[in-house]
C-alpha cells in the first residue's frame, strides 16, 4: 500500500511538473498591495518610477489596476501577460531588491505572487500578441469544487461560445490557479472600455441560443450542474480601473 502510494505521488508530481513547463501554454502573473493611507501618492510615485526603470520592455513589461468596488477598494493589482516557461528562468533580484527599497515603505498590505495559466476555450475576442488592457474590468473568482471542475469548465467554455454567436462587444479570458493558492480557484476577467455599452440587438434570447447550439434543455441543465459546482460564497465580483501612468507602455 505504502508503495502504491508513491507511486501515486511521483505520477502526481510529475504531472504537475510537466504541465508548468509546457511551452505552449501562457502563463500571467499577479501580485496585490494596498498601500498605507498617508502614503498612496508617494506609492503611486514609486511604483511609476521602478515600472519605467525595470519594466519598459515587452518581454518585463506590466500594468496595473486598481480595485475601485468592494472590500478591497483601493488596493493596487500588478498584471504581468502572456509569460511563458522560460520567464520564470530570468534573473530579476536586482528588480526585486530595487522594490523592496523603494517601494516597500509605502505598503501596508500585499500579497505574493500568485501564477495562473490562460484557458484558451474560456476566453474570447482576446489575442495575446494584439490586446491591450482594457480601461475597465469585472474580475470574478470562482472557488469549484474538486469533483466538479467538469461542470464548471463546461459552463465556461459554451458562454464563450455563445459570446462568440452573439459578437459581444467585450472581451474576456479565464485564469486558472497553478501556483500561489488552491488549483481549484479560477477568474474570469471581462474588459471594457466603458460603462455605458450599447447591446447589440438580436431576435433570439440568450437561452435560445445556447439550447439551440447544445441540445434543448442544455442551459438550465448547465447551469444547475454550474451552481453545484462552487463552493459556498465561491463566486465574487468586483470592478477594476486601470492606472495607465502605473503601467508599461502608457505612462506619458
Amino acid at each position: 500500500m505504502k508503495k502504491q502510494l508513491i507511486i501515486i505521488l511521483t505520477l502526481c508530481l510529475s504531472t504537475v511538473v510537466f504541465g508548468q513547463r509546457n511551452s505552449n501554454r501562457e502563463y500571467w502573473n499577479t501580485w496585490r498591495f494596498t498601500p498605507k493611507a498617508d502614503k498612496v501618492q508617494k506609492f503611486e510615485a514609486a511604483v511609476a518610477l521602478k515600472t519605467k526603470t525595470f519594466n519598459s520592455t515587452p518581454e518585463l513589461g506590466i500594468f496595473t489596476y486598481k480595485v475601485v468596488t468592494g472590500p478591497f477598494s483601493g488596493t493596487y493589482e500588478r498584471v504581468e501577460a502572456n509569460k511563458k516557461p522560460a520567464h520564470y528562468d530570468l534573473d530579476r533580484s536586482v528588480e526585486a531588491a530595487y522594490w523592496d527599497d523603494n517601494v516597500g515603505k509605502y505598503i501596508a498590505n500585499e500579497q505574493g505572487q500568485k501564477r495562473w495559466q490562460r484557458l484558451s476555450n474560456g476566453s474570447y475576442n482576446f489575442d495575446p500578441a494584439t490586446s491591450i488592457p482594457a480601461k475597465y474590468i469585472t474580475r470574478t473568482v470562482y472557488e469549484v469544487k474538486a469533483d466538479k471542475i467538469l461542470h464548471f469548465r463546461r459552463l465556461m467554455t459554451r458562454v464563450t461560445e455563445i459570446m462568440e454567436l452573439r459578437e459581444m462587444d467585450v472581451h474576456t479570458i479565464l485564469l486558472r490557479l497553478v501556483s500561489g493558492g488552491s488549483k481549484n480557484q479560477f477568474v474570469r476577467v471581462t474588459g471594457f472600455s466603458s460603462y455605458e455599452q450599447v447591446v447589440k440587438s438580436s431576435e433570439t434570447t440568450w437561452e435560445e441560443d445556447y439550447n439551440k447550439l447544445f441540445g434543448w434543455g442544455s442551459w438550465d441543465e448547465d447551469i444547475r450542474n454550474f451552481d453545484a459546482s462552487l463552493e459556498m460564497y465561491g463566486e465574487k465580483t468586483e470592478t477594476l480601473q486601470l492606472m495607465p501612468q502605473l503601467s508599461s507602455g502608457m505612462m506619458n
